[in-house]
């Protein structure tokens, strides 16, 4: 008896870290800009996001060319992740842009509306500005000279923290 009771609750943590380890807590939403390289990625595969690829090419956005590509999927075909993350830490100049899908296994739709929520109470909401790049509008948030930047496309939600203000030249 002991030993099955053991047994099912090895089975009903696995379970229950595996459903945790592949959202995005609005803390790492916060403090992400701090890191640097080694430290983000060892954050990444803490919470079970994997390298995809070191040195990003031909992104549709120049300011992200050359940043490290995170999914939360190990094996899969490039595009067809639930959540992707792009980190751009380039020495003084840190961007991380996060995109929540809805993909076959999750929906981090509501991860990402979570994360907004928070922002909204905690962040000091700036501005909506239209991007003509995404054709969208973009709501921009600030704290601690740490600025923030939501929006949709195609009904594809992103987020975009940068330590410093990217408006005209990311948008």
């Amino acid at each position: 008896m002991k030993t099955k009771t053991l047994f099912f609750a090895l089975i009903s943590l696995l379970i229950v870290n595996r459903s945790f380890a592949q959202t995005i807590p609005f803390t790492f939403i916060k403090s992400c800009i701090s890191f640097e390289r080694q430290a983000f990625t060892d954050d990444m595969t803490k919470k079970k996001f994997y390298v995809v690829e070191g040195a990003t090419k031909k992104e549709t956005n120049k300011l992200m060319e050359g940043s490290t590509f995170y999914c939360n999927e190990k094996e899969r075909e490039l595009g067809n992740a639930e959540i992707d993350v792009l980190s751009q830490i380039n020495g003084a100049k840190n961007i991380t842009e996060i995109t929540f899908q809805k993909g076959n296994k999750h929906d981090y739709t509501k991860n990402f509306g979570e994360i907004f929520n928070q922002m909204s109470s905690v962040l000091n909401k700036t501005a909506v500005i239209q991007s003509k790049k995404y054709k969208t509008e973009v709501s921009t948030f600030t704290k601690d000279k740490v600025y923030y930047y939501t929006y949709k496309v195609n009904d594809v939600p992103v987020i975009v923290i940068s330590n410093y203000k990217i408006d005209e030249e990311y948008f």
